[in-house]
């Protein structure tokens, strides 16, 4: 039976380029494959292209595909800029002033839809505002959270550290996906195995789309968000 409850979700990540956008957009789609509709909100994005005088996100334009453009992409991500750099940076190169506060309001006028999923920009204590990080902007929005490290060497120690930053926090982090983005990993390595013996977070592993499917997983993940 479907579930009629509001449901806040917010991807973040151990780092930058660790797959937060692929974990996010593949949720997204699989949400809607289950006859939900969902409201995608990427508050800030850089390193944007330039086409016909305007700034093209890459990562907010792929949830406005995956939703058929349903909602405008100015509404997804109101916010974006060419610089490569983080939003803090970003903003400040670009002489504007964006607070937290401004995501806020741009959230609250979006679609009222069964699902919110919103994906932060870098890591859980990346810049996001002049004035937070991701994980002050979470605080505000009350979201339940989903954690993506990328599966290579050091992943246990980010895993760790930012599974004790949520508990200090007090985050919700429901899961952690561990990415692998490659298909060759050192030999004996066990990131998810390592990670388990340490927390009882619920741990998930993704793969690059061309090394296996992650359709099950973004089942089980769903199923948990859902619980």
């Amino acid at each position: 039976m479907k579930k009629s409850q509001k449901v806040k979700i917010f991807v973040t990540g151990s780092d930058t380029n660790v797959g937060k956008t692929y974990v996010a957009n593949s949720l997204i789609q699989f949400i809607i494959s289950q006859g939900f509709s969902i409201t995608p909100f990427k508050p800030i994005e850089t390193g944007c292209k330039r086409f016909n005088n305007q700034l093209i996100p890459n990562d907010s334009n792929r949830f406005f595909k995956s939703i058929k453009q349903k909602i405008a992409l100015d509404k997804i991500n109101p916010y974006r800029f060419f610089h490569p750099l983080s939003p803090n940076k970003a903003i400040k190169l670009a002489k504007k002033r964006i607070f937290l506060e401004n995501y806020l309001n741009k959230l609250h006028k979006l679609p009222k839809n069964d699902v919110l999923l919103i994906e932060g920009a870098g890591g859980l204590f990346s810049p996001i505002a002049l004035d937070g990080l991701n994980v002050d902007l979470i605080k505000r929005i009350q979201a339940k959270t989903i954690l993506v490290v990328e599966d290579k060497l050091g992943a246990i120690n980010s895993a760790l550290l930012n599974i004790e930053c949520c508990k200090n926090k007090k985050i919700n982090l429901v899961g952690i996906i561990l990415n692998r983005k490659v298909k060759e990993i050192p030999k004996g390595m066990d990131n998810m195995k390592e990670i388990r013996s340490y927390s009882d977070i619920p741990i998930f592993q993704t793969y690059n789309c061309t090394i296996r499917s992650n359709r099950k997983v973004f089942a089980k993940l769903f199923d948990l968000i859902f619980s």
